[in-house]
């Protein structure tokens, strides 16, 4: 694995992170657009476009221990949290975590099926003022946690802020 690759290694997991959420959003029928990179000077990869406005998401992808609960902590810097503060939309952060270490064991490619060994999970970041999150593990980024993200949208903004 690995004389076909055009990404840098370094780059490597963060790549598998940004894809991992474009999977469940692809699941979702849920537009966005990634950030192209050297332009994510707001501290977010995607911006999702639902219906009654727009999200946006900072992706970060590791192999972090849980915590004793189950969270993950991610460290945060400072001109994140004020990018973050600054938006009026929500933000969200999200967490993948591989659960195997070498890139070659991230999937298993089955005959009939491919398994991704990653999950993620995530936290809400406009008010962040810690030095890390705590991304709780009742969190779980799935297909039906967009339409919790909608629901926050029109709590905040109230259906006219897609007219």
């Amino acid at each position: 694995m690995g004389k076909a690759g055009s990404v840098a290694p370094e780059d490597r997991i963060g790549r598998w992170g940004v894809m991992y959420v474009r999977s469940l959003l692809a699941q979702a029928a849920v537009a966005h657009n990634e950030v192209p990179g050297g332009e994510d000077h707001l501290a977010v990869d995607l911006a999702l476009i639902f219906p009654e406005g727009p999200v946006t998401v900072q992706v970060k992808c590791g192999t972090k221990q849980p915590n004793k609960d189950g969270s993950i902590t991610v460290p945060v810097t400072a001109a994140w949290k004020k990018k973050w503060a600054d938006a009026l939309t929500p933000v969200y952060l999200v967490y993948v975590r591989l659960e195997k270490a070498p890139p070659a064991d991230w999937a298993e490619h089955g005959i009939a099926h491919t398994t991704i060994h990653a999950r993620a999970h995530w936290a809400r970041v406009n008010a962040v003022s810690a030095a890390s999150v705590s991304v709780p593990l009742s969190n779980r980024l799935t297909a039906e946690t967009f339409d919790a993200w909608v629901g926050e949208f029109v709590a905040q903004f109230g259906k006219a802020a897609s007219a």
